[in-house]
């Protein structure tokens, strides 16, 4: 089977930051299948300004096997190859922001662009999957035996797109008449899809891990020096913290050190999480060396918002921590409750705070197997065998 995948994020970002999300866990989990040939991956369209701003490379780690003055395909790894667009519409991205990328994915030029790419690798046949909700006319262009939709995270609920909800709804409504076949990474989100767009043919495929996250146990010297127990949280600073909760439990825990790894991408968020002597900020890392963080944990914490918060999430940080079995405590939102057998979840600040008196798991363990991205990628590949 040779594939065509349109991720969400930008490979560049990925390189740079470590492979961590579910879409490119899913890329590499794919190309490491006997049943898969190869990959051609379509890269999020950018600009010289972005790149720099981000501070990322032009160029994309592999060997470039055709180029053009705004087009390249590059061999990223054994069977990954990254069809890449970097644009001069500069003054277009900084006007429309966000909704730069749905235009952009539909241009004509970086379409034909793809299509030489298809034909330069000889995967005339083959089987799309789209996880990028912005690059709707690009898939529905594209001509491919099976299309498969991953609609993970419901972007509507997102408060970054509040401005761009009307070209999201168009860009949904389109998917589900063009491509029928669909997964989803929580059953709030299968529930939404049937009910608002009509989607018929929808699968639960839920996040997962790489099974030897647990395996990098060295202790970062940042925390050599922290008191003990460590309450640790590996993820992003947004608007789906429990602020108060957060500092419920700082408060309420003083011999306990509290840390967070990971990128702040909501300020204010941030500057209300209360700042005392055991709450400890160790910024972004590496997803090379991020595993070694929660692996030096003593529990691991979801303090989640929940109800209008959470947007049909299914937390990746959630596998990784129980692939470690440390205690796992967290709020019953985002795709938690399907875990409740492995995680201590409650809603009350109180109760949650009085769980992290104690780092004693009487949880079960998960079987990692079950629960790894190689078996979610064989699911992709039976789903669209099947079609």
């Amino acid at each position: 089977m040779n594939l065509i995948i349109i991720p969400f994020h930008d490979w560049r970002k990925s390189e740079a930051e470590g492979f961590r999300t579910r879409d490119v866990h899913l890329i590499r989990a794919l190309s490491k299948l006997d049943s898969v040939d190869r990959i051609l991956v379509i890269n999020r369209p950018t600009t010289k300004l972005e790149l720099i701003y981000k501070k990322l490379n032009t160029k994309l780690n592999g060997k470039i096997i055709l180029k053009t003055n705004k087009f390249n395909l590059t061999h990223v790894d054994s069977k990954i190859y990254v069809a890449d667009y970097i644009s001069y519409d500069i003054i277009g991205q900084i006007k429309q922001k966000q909704s730069w990328f749905f235009n952009k994915y539909g241009n004509a030029n970086y379409i034909n662009f793809i299509k030489t790419c298809i034909t330069e690798l000889n995967i005339e046949d083959n089987n799309l999957l789209i996880q990028n909700i912005f690059s709707y006319k690009c898939a529905e262009q594209i001509s491919s035996k099976h299309k498969l939709v991953d609609a993970w995270d419901n972007f509507l609920k997102f408060p970054v797109y509040k401005n761009f909800r009307q070209k999201i709804e168009i860009a949904y409504k389109s998917l589900s008449n063009s491509i029928p076949l669909w997964v989803t990474n929580s059953n709030e989100n299968i529930i939404f899809y049937k009910e608002t767009f009509g989607v018929r043919n929808l699968t639960l495929l839920k996040n997962g891990l790489n099974i030897d996250f647990a395996s990098n146990n060295n202790t970062p010297e940042e925390l050599q020096s922290l008191k003990r127990p460590i309450v640790g949280y590996g993820g992003k600073i947004s608007y789906l913290i429990n602020v108060d909760l957060i500092n419920y439990a700082t408060n309420h825990n003083p011999e306990l050190s509290f840390v967070f790894v990971g990128q702040v991408l909501d300020k204010q968020v941030y500057d209300n999480i209360i700042k005392r002597d055991n709450v400890y900020f160790l910024g972004d890392k590496h997803y090379d060396v991020y595993p070694s963080y929660v692996n030096s944990f003593d529990i691991c914490i979801v303090p989640y918002n929940i109800n209008e918060g959470q947007h049909g999430g299914d937390s990746i940080k959630a596998y990784e921590y129980l692939s470690t079995n440390k205690k796992v405590v967290g709020t019953k939102g985002n795709g938690l409750l399907d875990l409740e057998e492995y995680i201590y979840l409650t809603d009350d600040k109180e109760i949650f705070s009085n769980e992290l008196k104690t780092v004693i798991n009487e949880k079960p363990r998960i079987n990692l197997k079950d629960f790894s991205w190689s078996s979610k990628a064989e699911r992709i590949v039976n789903l669209l065998s099947k079609e």
